[in-house]
């Protein structure tokens, strides 16, 4: 009766007084407090609406289903601190709600980087997911120094994601730091060069798009070192011009690197042969391509010095093949690539 009163008839004060009597009848009615602390505020009386949310906060501090009110009328009546305990519920208890009461946060705050401090360790994670949800990588960054600080990192999955969401947005270089974070083998430059892992398909790692004209897979059997080895099989259906297979690897600018990797191909057509290319990824003033292999060949072992230019920060390592001004154009066989390396070239 009093939501009725108050949404339909449009009487504030009528709706207060059946709220009144519903509480009377029933003080545990929470939905009635609720309401009748939003008519208190929407009539201008916000301490009797602050007094009614303090009476009823400890009774619902661990309960769901009335947190989401909670948090609005904490943000109506400007209560930080029942804000902030209502938000850190909602990031660890009701994940539907999460997006929507990060966006509360940002306009409550005014800026994302306040969220940031309020929150409690446990839900730094989440809030970083949400973050990079909102493309908020100022915020985000400011979140992911906390944590590096406390030593509270959140799991590799969400670092990779994390690496990946500051690559996209241009921050190479903390996208290099968080990346050092998530690699496990100590290493720098090219990342499982003997694919000897599952490709990441993110970050700093191995790519491939998917291309119906051309097989790529990890296989066994064919490797020149370790276990594994990268096959591309063309299906010769198709003239395709083939970039879809790549790393961007991460360099210090204006220094020399020295890369090496080996091949093998069997039965590849066509005048346009597989081949791999190096430029700057984000940068201007690399292009680099090694000689195309044709036809069959056996285990190869190539090299190509790489200067990298002042102010890039990454290169992207790209297996190619150009398409064909041929009658014959149609290109099938097989390739293989493996033990690829990226080592800086030290002076004598």
């Amino acid at each position: 009766m009093g939501n009725f009163t108050y949404y339909a008839d449009l009487d504030p004060q009528g709706a207060a007084a059946r709220y009144r009597q519903a509480i009377v009848r029933k003080p545990l009615l929470i939905d009635a407090w609720m309401n009748l602390a939003k008519v208190e505020l929407a009539g201008g009386r916000e301490d009797e609406a602050r007094r009614i949310l303090y009476a009823i906060s400890p009774y619902i501090s661990h309960v769901s289903t009335w947190k989401w009110q909670e948090l609005l009328l904490a943000r109506d009546l400007r209560e930080d601190e029942l804000f902030a305990a209502a938000l850190n519920f909602i990031l660890k208890r009701l994940p539907h709600r999460r997006t929507e009461a990060c966006f509360l946060a940002k306009g409550y705050w005014g800026d994302a980087q306040t969220t940031t401090t309020r929150v409690s360790e446990e839900n730094q994670a989440v809030l970083l997911l949400e973050l990079m949800k909102a493309r908020e990588e100022d915020a985000a960054l400011m979140l992911w120094r906390s944590m590096e600080a406390s030593s509270v990192l959140p799991d590799r999955t969400l670092r990779l994601d994390f690496c990946q969401f500051l690559l996209e947005r241009g921050r190479l270089v903390e996208a290099k730091e968080v990346w050092n974070t998530w690699r496990s083998d100590g290493r720098g430059t090219v990342y499982d060069g003997g694919f000897e892992k599952e490709l990441t398909n993110s970050g700093f790692g191995w790519r491939v798009e998917r291309n119906p004209d051309v097989l790529v897979e990890r296989t066994t059997g064919s490797a020149l070192e370790g276990s594994y080895c990268l096959h591309l099989r063309f299906m010769g259906s198709r003239n395709i011009e083939f970039s879809h297979v790549y790393q961007i690897i991460p360099v210090e600018p204006c220094k020399q690197y020295h890369l090496k990797y080996a091949h093998k191909s069997k039965a590849i057509t066509t005048d346009r042969g597989v081949y791999l290319q190096v430029n700057g990824y984000r940068c201007e003033g690399l292009e680099l391509k090694s000689e195309p292999v044709l036809r069959d060949t056996q285990w190869t072992r190539e090299e190509l010095m790489i200067s990298v230019p002042c102010g890039c920060e990454a290169i992207a390592l790209v297996v190619r093949r150009n398409e064909s001004l041929m009658f014959d154009n149609k290109i099938s066989g097989d390739y293989w690539l493996d033990a690829v390396e990226l080592a800086e070239q030290h002076a004598p």
